[in-house]
């Protein structure tokens, strides 16, 4: 089984091919990015420009023609500053894309030491 590393698309942006696991031809194919806050609110203001930088990036092995619709929690304010987001792509066999989001959660929390 081939190991998954997280590729460096750009500053700020990661990525996950969990489909290479199976392979190209296995369905439903997932990929996991992490991106900055800038990058998110970028994309999700112009899925169509999503779809092209998926496929500009070769994120999956056929080209995405279809995407939507983008979930994201309901209780989550969008417009706050977060750190980052993790975003999972669902690609079909007809070559849509479903996109999730969830803010990154933060890593600086102070707990105290156990003596």
């Amino acid at each position: 089984m081939p190991a998954l590393k997280w590729e460096k698309l750009r500053d700020g942006m990661e990525l996950l091919k969990v489909w290479e696991l199976e392979g190209p031809s296995a369905y439903p194919q997932v990929s996991v990015l992490r991106v900055s806050n800038a990058a998110y609110q970028e994309f999700s203001r112009d899925p169509k420009e999503f779809m092209k930088f998926v496929n500009q990036h070769q994120i999956f092995p056929k080209a995405v023609i279809v995407s939507g619709p983008w979930v994201t929690l309901s209780a989550i304010d969008q417009k706050a500053d977060h750190p980052g987001w993790i975003l999972t792509l669902l690609h079909g066999k007809r070559s849509t894309m479903i996109v999730s989001a969830l803010p990154q959660l933060m890593q600086e929390y102070d707990y105290p030491k156990k003596k």
